[in-house]
């Protein structure tokens, strides 16, 4: 605590060390003529003199001292005495020996020094006028923010009672006048040693009230967090079991549990799981004890546990080790499971089901498709042979007319030689009739021609090459039959040399049907005479046919269902609802395109169907297997 000050010389230049003795042996610090007298003429030989001017008004003076880097500030000492020349001289002292040093000549603002800037100790004189020492040092303890300053009475006062009313006062020392410098310094040390000190037992005093705060704090949330899992424990709906470490022998278990199991608890306490027979399956249960004693843990393994009544349910089983009380424990958690296994035996049952109907309904599907490729194949053959029937009609007419005038020609030469009119007149009837009956024939056979090629290919069904506007044209003469009798017309344009490689009959099948679908569901009674037009376009990739009439188009409600098997608007009138279905299968799978529809009530009906200009390898042979 001895700190020197820059001037070691500047006691020495007020009062030699002789003199200083001389001074307080003067009959001490209570004879103020000779002690004054002495002081103010030792002091004010010096150069270096306290002002005099501001103690004795009674200000205080703090001298500044420079601190070097990580030195710790002197101790503070507040001096009260209303004797200027005392001040002086005890400033000297204790400035000598290093302290800060603030002089105070009265109560009042010795009082309101120490409240405003604590010091680290209080030097008080007592007799002074009011407030004397007593009541200062009074005051001081009595306020909060100075009561713990220790206070050293120094006086010339040296009776018993007077000593003992300043220790009652709250004084830790009692310093009497006359004062020895040493005897000073040394208890002036001795009180700052205990003040550093006791400042540091309040430190640790603070830091221990902070560590015990949160020692409470700690032990109630252990507290709580203790009982928060209790009664997680007990309340989860998770059936849940603690088992010790080793021995698996059950410690405690939750009401689920004991739900689960049907046991009361006192009946589990202390046992083990093979003690009370729970494991159905005893296999099962030495593989998750192996699983557990490899891992440390078991996650969702099903296994099958007997109840008290000895009823067998099934159960997700957990095992986590946990630790409580620096001990390991066995937290066996087990999710009955009963219903939901019997749930999903009951959904493969019912998924077996279904899928043995879907198989029926495709096979069913299957042969309905097959039965409208058929029926399709059938009207053709019936519209092939009524147009044919017309041709070969008027050959077999004429061939009889030229029958029966050559009859006739026979009969009249076997009368009389025939004249040259009459051989005329049978040449031109000749030429005629042989006219008919070739160009009539000739018809019949470009009819049987175009539906033995149509025929053959949609009843193969063969990939081949083929040049597309010139095989549609031969499509829509096979469906003259249905086109003839009503007053609708058929307008084929576009691109007469594009050739791709793809199934004819295939196309032909999903041409047929658009064509008959507009017929039967876009063209109704009373409406003006529809117009059926296919676009054949060249792309990049492939062929595009534009296909449009001019029908009463598709509602809203029924556009994005028409591709849908079994889905038909003319269910009352023999519509079977595969038309379109067929179509687009035709086109997505076996003809490797895409086709899409577009519609307004009104305003008939516009499909766009796009084919790739090869078939892709690799798929002709799947999508073969899945329509024939």
């Amino acid at each position: 605590m001895e700190r020197s000050r820059p001037n070691d010389q500047a006691l020495g230049a007020a009062m030699s060390e002789a003199e200083m003795p001389m001074a307080f042996d003067r009959g001490g610090l209570d004879n103020e003529t000779s002690l004054k007298a002495d002081a103010l003429a030792t002091i004010g030989t010096s150069g270096e003199g306290l002002p005099l001017g501001r103690l004795a008004s009674g200000s205080s003076y703090e001298p500044e001292l420079e601190l070097g880097p990580g030195e710790e500030p002197a101790p503070n000492l507040l001096l009260v005495d209303d004797t200027p020349a005392n001040l002086r001289l005890l400033m000297e002292i204790l400035m000598q020996r290093g302290y800060q040093v603030r002089p105070v000549t009265d109560g009042k603002r010795a009082i309101a020094a120490a409240q405003l800037h604590p010091p680290d100790l209080i030097l008080l004189d007592i007799k002074m006028p009011s407030p004397d020492g007593y009541e200062v040092c009074q005051a001081l303890k009595s306020d909060e923010r100075t009561r713990d300053i220790p206070v050293i009475f120094l006086t010339v006062l040296d009776a018993p009672m007077d000593k003992a009313k300043g220790f009652e006062m709250g004084g830790v020392d009692y310093i009497t006048k006359p004062l020895e410098a040493l005897e000073l310094l040394a208890r002036v040390d001795n009180q700052l040693r205990l003040r550093a000190l006791q400042k540091q037992l309040m430190t640790r005093n603070r830091q221990l009230q902070k560590l015990l705060i949160q020692y409470r704090e700690t032990a109630k949330a252990l507290r709580n967090s203790e009982a928060k899992f209790a009664k997680a424990f007990d309340d989860s709906p998770m059936p849940m079991a603690l088992l010790t470490l080793p021995g698996l022998r059950y410690l405690d278990a939750n009401r689920a549990f004991l739900s689960q199991s049907g046991y009361h608890l006192d009946e589990l306490l202390g046992k083990t799981s093979l003690e009370i027979d729970l494991w159905v399956d005893s296999q099962k249960r030495e593989h998750i004890s192996e699983q557990f004693q490899c891992y440390g843990f078991v996650h969702g393994f099903e296994a099958r546990l007997r109840t008290k009544g000895g009823k067998a349910r099934t159960v997700f089983l957990f095992l986590e080790t946990i630790q409580l009380d620096d001990c390991q424990y066995l937290l066996s958690m087990g999710q009955d499971i009963t219903q939901r296994k019997a749930a999903e035996q009951k959904l493969i049952a019912q998924a077996q089901e279904l899928s043995d109907t879907l198989a029926n309904l495709r096979e069913t599907q299957g042969k309905l498709v097959e039965s409208t490729k058929l029926a399709a194949l059938g009207n053709l053959v019936a519209g092939i042979a009524h147009e044919i029937n017309t041709p070969l009609g008027v050959a077999i007419t004429a061939a009889s007319t030229l029958e029966n005038e050559l009859h006739q020609l026979l009969g009249e030469c076997a009368v009389q030689p025939p004249t040259v009119d009459l051989l005329q007149e049978y040449l031109e009837l000749l030429e005629e009739c042989s006219g008919l009956v070739l160009g009539n024939l000739a018809r019949a056979g470009e009819l049987v021609q175009s539906f033995k090629q149509v025929a053959v290919d949609q009843v193969s069904l063969r990939d081949r090459s083929f040049t597309v506007k010139p095989y549609l044209e031969e499509v829509f003469i096979n469906l003259k039959p249905q086109l003839k009798p009503t007053p609708h017309e058929v307008e084929l344009t576009g691109d007469d040399q594009y050739m791709i490689h793809s199934y004819p009959g295939a196309l032909a099948q999903v041409i047929t049907n658009l064509v008959l679908n507009s017929l039967r569901h876009g063209f109704v009674e009373g409406r003006e005479p529809g117009l059926i037009q296919l676009d054949v376009q060249r792309g990049d990739e492939g062929c595009s046919l534009i296909y449009r009439d001019n029908g009463i188009g598709i509602s809203p409600d029924n556009i994005e269902r028409i591709f849908e098997p079994f889905f038909t608007t003319a269910r009352p009138t023999g519509g079977s609802g595969l038309g379109l279905y067929l179509v687009y299968n035709l086109v997505t799978q076996r003809l490797q395109g895409e086709i899409a529809v577009s519609s307004e009530p009104g305003q008939g009906v516009k499909f766009v169907i796009v084919l790739p200009r090869k078939l892709r390898l690799g798929e002709v042979e799947q999508s073969a297997f899945r329509f024939t």
